[in-house]
């Protein structure tokens, strides 16, 4: 995890530095346009989605820092969503404001469970699933390297993040009991490749550490494993952290 945030807060910086060149670039007139291509206030996108990859950490109220931080890394998953962008105009800066929001959802049953009674010991496969919903917004710079037909933006901003999860250990599964939000910044970096004057294809990718709190119950104290009785850890604090790479492809409208 420690060298996902490192990757992320390098893309941060990397949008900080850049910046004022391109804004600066883009005031002198760099940008290559086209009349056929004008600029339009809005534009909407509807996208498909893939993630690469999740993380569970299922001791989040531990008093001991290594349990408190330890996660097990999970599968990526697939959803779909929506954005719509505004161009405020401003002059000598090519700078547009998003708001999106999508679905995404991921089922792991490849996970296993250790119980650990006295002398007795049981590894048992369970199956984490879980859904999001992101709400973000923030800012696209335009950057000057963008043609008559293909803009190449890069961006950031904010969001908050909803969630649900289930967990499914042997015949049984959890209830939920509350969830909570989370808060996360994100970096960016797309394209526009222009079908018509009001039409394009949209690809994106975006980096973020978007994560949502839960407290489950599995309704009964105990499981049975091979003839044998275990407790199970009734609730369960955990934290989904999804904070793999997000690649995005859609159909984008201008007007």
């Amino acid at each position: 995890m420690k060298y996902k945030s490192s990757i992320y807060w390098f893309f941060v910086g990397l949008i900080l530095i850049l910046n004022p060149y391109f804004l600066n670039a883009q005031h002198n007139g760099n940008l290559v346009q086209d009349e056929q291509f004008d600029p339009k206030k809005f534009s909407i996108v509807v996208y498909g989605t893939y993630v690469s990859s999740a993380e569970l950490m299922d001791n989040i109220r531990s008093p001991i820092s290594y349990l408190r931080d330890a996660s097990v890394e999970l599968v990526g998953g697939y959803g779909y969503g929506a954005e719509v962008t505004y161009d405020p105009s401003i002059e000598g800066f090519d700078v547009l404001l998003y708001l999106s929001s999508e679905y995404l959802k991921v089922e792991d049953d490849g996970l296993l469970y250790r119980f650990d009674q006295d002398t007795i010991s049981a590894n048992v496969r369970f199956t984490e699933q879980f859904s999001m919903i992101p709400i973000e917004g923030g800012l696209k710079w335009n950057l000057p390297i963008s043609t008559q037909r293909i803009k190449i933006y890069i961006g950031g901003g904010a969001g908050i993040y909803f969630g649900e999860r289930n967990r499914k250990l042997g015949p049984i599964s959890t209830t939920n009991i509350s969830r909570k939000p989370g808060y996360s910044m994100n970096v960016l970096a797309g394209g526009d490749y222009f079908l018509a004057g009001n039409l394009s294809v949209n690809f994106e990718f975006k980096f973020r550490e978007a994560s949502f709190d839960s407290e489950e119950d599995f309704g009964t104290d105990y499981i049975s494993v091979g003839g044998n009785n275990f407790m199970l850890q009734n609730p369960i604090y955990s934290r989904i952290l999804v904070d793999g790479v997000r690649l995005s492809a859609g159909i984008k409208y201008h007007f």
